[in-house]
C-alpha cells in the first residue's frame, strides 16, 4: 500500500493539531514560563518536582498509596511511584520509581483493597492479541508475593475507547466496598455493565426534529447516552451501569454526606448556539440522566427526563474532582468539592447547600495560576493537597498545598430533619431501580408528584424498572395532572404503539391553564416523546393538540415559546411559520444574550489558548435565543410567505456577524443550507441570492465537469477521505488534482500559477502561509475567516433589505454594486439616500458546498493540488517509496 507525502503531512499536522499546546517550552532549562499562583490565605504552596525535566513525561494521574506513597502517571507513559517528601523538601529523580509493569497511560488511578486500579487509556492494536498488550481498559495491580512491589497486572474490563474522551477516573464508594468508575463520551458501555442498569438502557436521542451534527465532524457518530458512571467490586465483579448523559466529565468524587458528584465538560465549538452548555457540576444519582446529546441535539436542563447540574459554570476544561472531607483544611471546606479546570488553570471551591434530596451550590475561587494546566489531586494520609500539572505532553509539576492558619475544631453540620428525610426516602425509592416489587410501584407511584424533582425523576426511573403491567392500569385511573405527565414520560419511553392513542387521550383531558410553569413545559415534553417514540398522532389527535397548545403561542416566557413552537411545527398548525419568524425577528432585536454566563476576563487572561475566543465572543455576542427559531425554521417546508422568507434568509447576515466557537459559522451555513432544500425550485436562485449566495452556472460553461458522483459533505467526512484509511492506497496525480481545482470551480475566482480568476486570493503561494487544516476548513466553510482584502461590502437599506457584493463605482449618489463573484457584469445600484449603514459582509463571495460536486478521490487531488501550488514536480506527488 503506498501512502503520497501529502497524506503523510496532514496525518502529521492533524496529530499536532488534536495533541498540542500552546506552550512554549518544555522544562525549566528551555525557558519555561514563570507561573504567577493566586494562593488562599493560609495556605503554603511548595512544589515537590518536575518530571518533565527528567523525561518522565506529563502527569495527568495520582493516587495515594499505602502510608505516604503517591502514584503518578504520565498520560502517554508509565505509572511512578515515590514516597512523600517532608514539608520543606523536594523530590529528586532518584526518589522516582517507575512500576516495573507493561501498564501505564493511565487517566485515573486509586489505591484501594491493597491493590493498584488504574484506567488505562489507550488505543487496542488490532494486530496484537489483547492478551499480549494492556489496552483501555479497568486493571488491578497486586503485590503477588507481598515484598512490596506491584508485580501481577489484571484486566477487569476491557473498554472500547481512548483519547481525551476515553475512559478517566475512580472514587471509592462512601460504605469503603465499591468502586466508582466514569468515562467520557466516546467510550462504549460495554456488555457486561449494560446487563445491571440502574436506568433504563432504550434510551435515544429524542429530538423532536433531527439535529444538525457538528460541522466540524466532532463526536458526529457519538450516540446516547454519551458519558457514563459504573461501580463494581473490587474483583471486578457485580458491574451496574449508574448514571449515563454526560458530555466528558473527567473525573468524581463523594461529599461527606456519602453522595457523588462530577464535573462535566462543555462542548466549547458550541459557544453562541443555543444548545451550549457550560461546564457543571452534576449529582450522580441512582439512574440519573444528564441529557447530553450529539451536535444540536443536546437536551436543555428544563427537560423532566433529565436532570438539571447542581451548578453550572462557565467555560474551562473539568479535570480533577476532590471531596474536602478527609483533608485538613478549615470546616468550610467539609462538605464541600475542590475542583480543577485546566484551560484556565483555576481551582474552584464548590460550596454544596442541601436543597430538598439533592443540592444547589455557590462557588469560589480557590487557587488558580498563570499559566497552570491542573490535571489531578488526591488528599494525603497527611491532610494536604497534592496536585499536578500538565497534560498533553506539556510541562509537568507537582505541587503540595497544606493549611497553616489558625487550627479549627471541626464541627458536624447536620441536616435538617425534612431535608434528611427527602434524601432517605429518594435513596429508598431508588432501591427499585435494582428490585421488582409490588411494594416498589406503590412507593414511586405515590411519589410521582413530589415537589422534589429528584424525587420525582427516581419515582419514574423506579416505575419503568417494574413490569409495565404493574403500573399501567395506574396509568389509566390517574386523575392528579402531574402523576399523569410523569407516568406518560416513562410510557412514551417503552415505544409500545398499541397505548399511544390512550396515552395521549389521557394527556387530553389535563387543563394547560390550571397547570404551573413547570408542569406545562413537562407536558409539552411529554408530547414530543410520544411522537418521537411512537409515531405522529393520528388526524384527530394531532388536531386537538394543535388547537390546544397554540392558544398559548406566543408565550411570554421563553422557555415555553421554544417547546411550543417546534410542537406546533412539528403538528403543522396554522399560521406556525408566521409565528417563527416574528419570534426569530423578535428575539434577534432583543439580543438577549448574558454576558454573564462568560468568564470574567481576568480569568480568560490565564489562558492564551481560549481566553482571546472568549473575550472576541463577549464583545460580539450571537442572538443565541434567536438561532433557536432559525434552526426550526430550517425543518418548515410550509406555511411561508414570500415576505417570511425574505426575513428569514436575510436574517442570516445579522447571525454570521456575531463571533462564536469553532463550529458557529460552519454550522449556521449548514443550517442555511438545509433550510434553502425547502424552498420550491423556482424560486431558489432567487433566495438565494438574497442571502449573499450566487449560482456560478452562468460561469461554468467552459471549465470541465466533475467526475462525480459527489455528495453531502461535513467536516468529518472531508476529515476522513483525508485523513482516514479509505483512500489511503489512492495515489494522488497532478493532471487530476488540476481538473478537480477546474471542476471544483475555484479557478474562477482564485489563480494560481497566473491562471484563473481574481476576485479571491492567488493560492499559488497558499501552502506556504496556511496549513493544511486551515485550508480544508477554509474551503468547507469559507465564512469562517474573510479577508478584508477580498470581503464584499454589505449595504444596510432603508426598506429594512441588505445587499451585499463588491463595489466597482461610487458618486456622491449612488453605489454601483457587483453581488456576483461569478459575473461581474451584473450590477445592481444603491441610492445612498437609501443607504442606512456599510459594513463588511460576514458572509463570504465564496459560496460553501463547493466540494459536493466532487466525489472523494477529487477532493483528495484538490488539496494535494493546492498544497502543491499547482507545481507538477512538488514533493506532493512523490510516492514515499518506504510506506
Amino acid at each position: 500500500m503506498h501512502h503520497t507525502k501529502f497524506q503523510f503531512a496532514l496525518i502529521t499536522f492533524f496529530s499536532l493539531f488534536l495533541f498540542a499546546c500552546n506552550n512554549e517550552d518544555a522544562n525549566k532549562e528551555t525557558g519555561e514560563k514563570d507561573i504567577t499562583f493566586n494562593v488562599p490565605d493560609g495556605f503554603l504552596l511548595e512544589e515537590l518536582y518536575n518530571p518533565s525535566a527528567y523525561e518522565q513525561g506529563s502527569w495527568v494521574a495520582l493516587a495515594q498509596g499505602p502510608k505516604q506513597t503517591l502514584f503518578a502517571c504520565d498520560q502517554y507513559g508509565k505509572i511512578y511511584e515515590f514516597r512523600i517528601p517532608k514539608e520543606g523538601k523536594t523530590l529528586k529523580k532518584s526518589d522516582i520509581k517507575p512500576l516495573d509493569l507493561d501498564v501505564g497511560s493511565a487517566h485515573g488511578l486509586l489505591w484501594a483493597f491493597n491493590s493498584l486500579y488504574v484506567a488505562v487509556n489507550k488505543r487496542w492494536d488490532e494486530d496484537i492479541p489483547d492478551s499480549q498488550e494492556n489496552g483501555s481498559g479497568i486493571y488491578r495491580l497486586t503485590d503477588s508475593d507481598n515484598d512490596g512491589k506491584l508485580d501481577t497486572v489484571k484486566m477487569l474490563l476491557k473498554l472500547e475507547g481512548e483519547g481525551e474522551h476515553g475512559p478517566h477516573s475512580f472514587a471509592l464508594g462512601p460504605n469503603g466496598e465499591e468502586i466508582y468508575f466514569i468515562a467520557g463520551n466516546h467510550t462504549l458501555i460495554p456488555e457486561t455493565v449494560l446487563k445491571n442498569s440502574r436506568l433504563p438502557t432504550n434510551w435515544g436521542e429524542d429530538n423532536l426534529f433531527e439535529p444538525y451534527l457538528d460541522a466540524r465532524g466532532h463526536a458526529n457518530d457519538i450516540k446516547a447516552p454519551g458519558g457514563w458512571v459504573c461501580k463494581f467490586n473490587p474483583d471486578g465483579t457485580n458491574w451496574e451501569l449508574i448514571s449515563a448523559g454526560y458530555r466528558n466529565a473527567f473525573d468524581i468524587a463523594f461529599n461527606e454526606d456519602g453522595e457523588l458528584f462530577a464535573y462535566d465538560a462543555d462542548m466549547e465549538w458550541d459557544i453562541g448556539m443555543p444548545w451550549y452548555r457550560p461546564t457543571r457540576i452534576c449529582h450522580v444519582t441512582s439512574g440519573s440522566e444528564y441529557g447530553w446529546r450529539t451536535g444540536s441535539g443536546k437536551w436543555p436542563e428544563y427537560y423532566p427526563d433529565a436532570l438539571p447540574a447542581v451548578h453550572n459554570l462557565e467555560q474551562g476544561s473539568p479535570t480533577a474532582v476532590l471531596s474536602g472531607a478527609t483533608l485538613n483544611f478549615p470546616n468550610k471546606y467539609a462538605n464541600g468539592l475542590l475542583i480543577m479546570d485546566w484551560s484556565f488553570g483555576t481551582v474552584y471551591f464548590i460550596d454544596l447547600k442541601p436543597n430538598g434530596s439533592s443540592y444547589t451550590a455557590e462557588r469560589e475561587e480557590f487557587l488558580s495560576g498563570t499559566p497552570l494546566p491542573l490535571t489531578d489531586m488526591v488528599a494525603g494520609t497527611d491532610g494536604n493537597l497534592y496536585f499536578a500539572t500538565g497534560g498533553r505532553r506539556i510541562d509537568s509539576h507537582l505541587y503540595r498545598l497544606s493549611y497553616n492558619g489558625n487550627p479549627e475544631t471541626k464541627t458536624e453540620e447536620t441536616l435538617s430533619t425534612a431535608e434528611n428525610s427527602l434524601r432517605q426516602l429518594r435513596r429508598t425509592i431508588e432501591k427499585y431501580h435494582t428490585e421488582q416489587s409490588s411494594e416498589g410501584v406503590a412507593l414511586a407511584w405515590e411519589n410521582l408528584n413530589h415537589n422534589d424533582r429528584f424525587i420525582r425523576y427516581a419515582s419514574r426511573v423506579a416505575l419503568e424498572n417494574q413490569p409495565l403491567e404493574q403500573w399501567l392500569p395506574l396509568f389509566y385511573n390517574e386523575k392528579d395532572s402531574r402523576k399523569i405527565i410523569e407516568a406518560s414520560i416513562g410510557l412514551a419511553h417503552q415505544g409500545n404503539p398499541n397505548i399511544k392513542s390512550k396515552v395521549l387521550d389521557k394527556l387530553g383531558t389535563i387543563k394547560f391553564e390550571t397547570l404551573t410553569s413547570e408542569q406545562q413545559l413537562n407536558l409539552l415534553r411529554s408530547y414530543e416523546l410520544q411522537f418521537i417514540r411512537q409515531g405522529a398522532p393520528d388526524e384527530r389527535q394531532r388536531l386537538a393538540i394543535a388547537n390546544k397548545l397554540k392558544q398559548h403561542f406566543p408565550h411570554r416566557d421563553s422557555k415555553m415559546n421554544r417547546e411550543l413552537g417546534q410542537l406546533l411545527l412539528y403538528l403543522k398548525s396554522d399560521g406556525i411559520t408566521e409565528g417563527l419568524v416574528e419570534l426569530l425577528k423578535k428575539y434577534t432585536e432583543e439580543k438577549n444574550n448574558d454576558p454573564s454566563a462568560y468568564l470574567a476576563e481576568e480569568t480568560t487572561l490565564r489562558s492564551e489558548q481560549y481566553g482571546p475566543l472568549i473575550r472576541e465572543i463577549i464583545a460580539k455576542m450571537p442572538p443565541s435565543e434567536a438561532i433557536f427559531y432559525g434552526v426550526i425554521l430550517s425543518h418548515a417546508d410550509s406555511g411561508w410567505t414570500k415576505e417570511t422568507r425574505e426575513t428569514y434568509f436575510q436574517w442570516f447576515y445579522d447571525v454570521l456577524n456575531a463571533k462564536g466557537g469553532l463550529s458557529f459559522k460552519p454550522g449556521m451555513e449548514n443550517i442555511r443550507l438545509a433550510a434553502m432544500e425547502n424552498v420550491p425550485e423556482e424560486d431558489r436562485e432567487y433566495f438565494q441570492e438574497l442571502s449573499g449566495v450566487y449560482s456560478p452556472t452562468t460561469a461554468i460553461a467552459e471549465i470541465p465537469q466533475p467526475v462525480g458522483p459527489g455528495g453531502q459533505y461535513g467536516g468529518k467526512e472531508i476529515g476522513d477521505m483525508l485523513w482516514g484509511d479509505a483512500l489511503s492506497d489512492v495515489e494522488v496525480d497532478f493532471a487530476g488534482g488540476e481538473r478537480a481545482y477546474q471542476a471544483g470551480m475555484c479557478i474562477l475566482c482564485h489563480r494560481m500559477r497566473g491562471e484563473g480568476g481574481a476576485a479571491g486570493p492567488d493560492l499559488t503561494q497558499a501552502h506556504t502561509k496556511f496549513n493544511n487544516y486551515e485550508m480544508i476548513f477554509a474551503v468547507y466553510s469559507p465564512n469562517d475567516e474573510i479577508s478584508d482584502q477580498y470581503a464584499n461590502t454589505l449595504f444596510h437599506m432603508e426598506d429594512g433589505k441588505k445587499i451585499s457584493g463588491r463595489i466597482k463605482k461610487e458618486t456622491d449618489d449612488s453605489i454601483t454594486l457587483m453581488p456576483n463573484p461569478f459575473n461581474e457584469g451584473y450590477t445592481v445600484e444603491l441610492l445612498k439616500d437609501k443607504v442606512l449603514k456599510r459594513e463588511l459582509s460576514p458572509l463570504s463571495p465564496m459560496p460553501s458546498g463547493l466540494l459536493n460536486r466532487l466525489n472523494p478521490k477529487e477532493i483528495k487531488n484538490l488539496f494535494a493540488y493546492i498544497q502543491a501550488g499547482g507545481d507538477a514536480n512538488h514533493e506532493v506527488y512523490q510516492q514515499d517509496k518506504e510506506q
